[in-house]
This record gives C-alpha cells, sequence and structure tokens, in this order.
C-alpha cells in the first residue's frame, strides 16, 4: 500500500494557500450544515402557522357568533325584563316557553400552547409571536366569561314554566341574573369584535376548509340561533333547562361513532 507523505511547505505563501484552503472548506461545510437547519426550521414553522391558523379560525367561528347574536340577545333579556317587573306587581310569573341562550362556543389553544413550549417558537418573527399572543389573550377572556355567564342563563331558565308564585328572593335573584347576563353579553360581544379585528390583521394562510368555515359562520341564519328565535311553548312542568344540542344532532353523534367502530373492525 503506497501512502503519500504531505508535501513539505517552502514558503510562508504555500502555508498561507493550506490554511485557506482548510479555512474554505469549514466555512463552506459550516454553511451548508447551517442551510440544511434554517430549511428545517422554515419548514416547522410553516406547519405551525398552519396548525394556528386553523385553531384561531375555530376562535373566530365562535367570536363571529358572540358578535352576530349580541342585539338578539339584548332582545331577549329586554323581554325577560319587562315579563319579570310584570311579575313583580302582580306577586307571580306568567307561562313562559324556553327563551333560548345565546351561542356557546369553545376557545382552543393546544396548538398555541405546543409552539410555545417548542423550540419553533424562538424562530417566529417577534411582532408575529406578540400578535399572536394578543389574539389569544381575547380567546382566553372569551372562554373565561363564558361560564358565569351560563351561570346566568340557569338562573333566568327558572322562569320557563307554566305560571308560578313569585317571591321577593326569587325576584332578587332574577333581577341580578338579567344584570349579570348582559354585562356578560356585552363583554364577549366586545372581546369577540377585538378577536376579529387582531385575526383580520395577521394575515393568515388559510386553508380551503377554514375559509369555508369562516364564511359559512358569517351567513348562517341568525334563526338558527335559538336567542334569535320566538320565545317558545310553555313547558307543561319548571326545571326544564335549555338544550344546546338537538336530539337529531345527539342520535347523528352515536350513528357516527357506530360506523367508525363498525368500519374499524372490517
Amino acid at each position: 500500500m503506497e501512502i503519500h507523505k504531505p508535501k513539505p511547505i517552502h514558503s510562508w505563501r504555500e502555508l498561507l494557500t493550506e490554511i485557506g484552503v482548510v479555512v474554505i472548506g469549514v466555512s463552506i461545510a459550516l454553511a451548508a450544515e447551517q442551510t440544511v437547519e434554517w430549511l428545517h426550521w422554515r419548514a416547522r414553522v410553516a406547519d405551525a402557522r398552519e396548525v394556528i391558523a386553523t385553531e384561531l379560525t375555530t376562535n373566530m367561528v365562535g367570536a363571529i357568533a358572540r358578535v352576530r347574536t349580541r342585539n338578539c340577545t339584548e332582545a331577549r333579556l329586554d323581554a325577560l325584563s319587562l315579563m319579570l317587573d310584570e311579575a313583580a306587581k302582580k306577586g307571580a310569573l306568567p307561562p313562559v316557553g324556553d327563551v333560548g341562550v345565546p351561542p356557546r362556543a369553545n376557545y382552543p389553544s393546544g396548538a398555541w400552547d405546543s409552539v410555545m413550549a417548542s423550540q419553533a417558537a424562538s424562530h417566529f418573527p417577534r411582532q408575529l409571536l406578540a400578535d399572536l399572543s394578543s389574539a389569544y389573550k381575547r380567546a382566553q377572556r372569551l372562554e373565561e366569561f363564558s361560564f358565569p355567564e351560563i351561570q346566568s342563563w340557569q338562573a333566568l331558565y327558572t322562569m320557563v314554566g307554566p305560571g308560578r308564585r313569585l317571591d321577593p328572593p326569587s325576584e332578587a335573584a332574577l333581577r341580578q341574573a338579567l344584570s349579570s347576563a348582559r354585562i356578560d353579553n356585552r363583554v364577549l360581544a366586545s372581546l369577540g369584535s377585538q378577536l376579529i379585528d387582531l385575526v383580520g390583521k395577521l394575515h393568515l394562510r388559510l386553508g380551503t376548509e377554514d375559509k369555508a368555515r369562516l364564511a359559512a359562520a358569517q351567513d348562517q341564519p341568525l334563526s338558527q340561533y335559538t336567542v334569535c328565535r320566538p320565545i317558545g311553548a310553555v313547558t307543561a312542568s319548571y326545571g326544564q333547562g335549555y338544550r344546546n344540542t338537538s336530539e337529531a344532532q345527539l342520535e347523528d353523534s352515536l350513528k357516527s361513532l357506530r360506523a367508525r367502530l363498525q368500519a374499524n373492525d372490517e
């Protein structure tokens, strides 16, 4: 086996040439490595932005519903307030049917939380991170105000029934629920509007399905929201409560589950 010994260096020029070759080779290797890493994180950030866009679309759908139904909710609370005023004079509640409720929605943040917990966050543009954080804070506030609103409407649903005596404690509780529900409606509508504006300024790249969901939320007839419909037929008894999901939707969910399970077994 023939071994080639390194050639002796006879001058400073040859030494500098050898050093230059080594430096250039190392620089090329480092540049190639950095390029590969940059391309990797660029793809990771693109994937993360796509998932965040879909998640924010879900939040936007809920926000749109809140903004669009704010006047229906105000009108329904006005009607219930008038009923309560009359009932206070007569000492008895009138027969009241299903009064409906404002639309309920979930405001998820799992995709955003995952990005912030990973190294991908450090590769996002700083301003984009700040804007996304602001949008998700509005979504979080929407989630927070949704629960007390549910409690207020649960109290208001004690009016639904065939008619009963109204005592002072019940009247005070209903007036408190009316006031709370009205404040919650206005706060949720305001937060929804802020979320819509913030997400709109992000110029997210939405997929076809996300665009369709936003269009459907804006075009959905108000009559599909229970709070925008006329008050329903008087119930035969008290303690009915409101329904967010119809019997048909519940049955469809069970049928869909059975179909998926059967498909998995095949």
